[in-house]
């Protein structure tokens, strides 16, 4: 989905915590983002459990790349810059948001197919960026980590958005944030999707 470019603002006016971002503005040039999490296609299971390394190397083959963390909250947040990608106020049933704390629905983590919740869409047509899987971005990580691990900017990156699971530390809105390693790093509720730099 083509995404103009311009002066956008990302972040909040008032922080709300270290997984948000101050307020501050940005210029982007115009890009593509894929409409559903990796591999793109509607009707099947983002692809999770994957590092930033793999992600990175799978748009890659791709023809395409990560996105940037500005990009990625732009499309989120859409031209009018909602919280959510459909709307100021979360509703936990447009989403795939069906446990309100980590865990699993009969032993199983809890994955929609792409495209499967119709309502969770941005104004401009791209879906599942609130819950089902955080997604990694191509931007460092500099700010503090999970308690007990020592963050280097170096080897984390950053993740956006919230996953299946309501009740994160970081959130479920389209301002959501945390960070892991890089290369190491992966989980059930990590995921991504890619964007391209348009042809002149």
């Amino acid at each position: 989905m083509l995404i103009p470019g311009g002066h956008v603002t990302i972040g909040l006016e008032a922080r709300e915590s270290a997984w948000h971002q101050a307020a501050h503005a940005v210029v982007l040039s115009a890009y593509c983002i894929d409409q559903h999490e990796y591999p793109n296609a509607r009707g099947l299971l983002p692809k999770n459990q994957v590092t930033w390394d793999e992600a990175s190397a799978l748009c890659a083959e791709a023809g395409k790349r990560l996105c940037s963390s500005a990009e990625w909250e732009r499309a989120c947040r859409g031209p009018s810059g909602l919280r959510y990608s459909y709307g100021n106020t979360r509703d936990g049933a447009r989403c795939n948001t069906p446990l309100e704390q980590a865990g699993t629905i009969n032993n199983q983590v809890p994955l929609a197919p792409a495209g499967s919740h119709p309502d969770c869409v941005s104004a401009e047509g791209v879906y599942d960026l609130n819950g089902s899987v955080s997604e990694w971005v191509s931007d460092a990580w500099s700010e503090p980590g999970p308690p007990g691990m020592v963050v280097d900017p170096k080897t984390w990156r950053v993740l956006r958005g919230g996953t299946m699971w309501a009740q994160t530390a970081y959130g479920q809105d389209c301002l959501s944030r945390h960070g892991h390693e890089r290369a190491t790093y992966r989980n059930a509720d990590d995921g991504f999707r890619c964007c391209q730099t348009p042809a002149p």
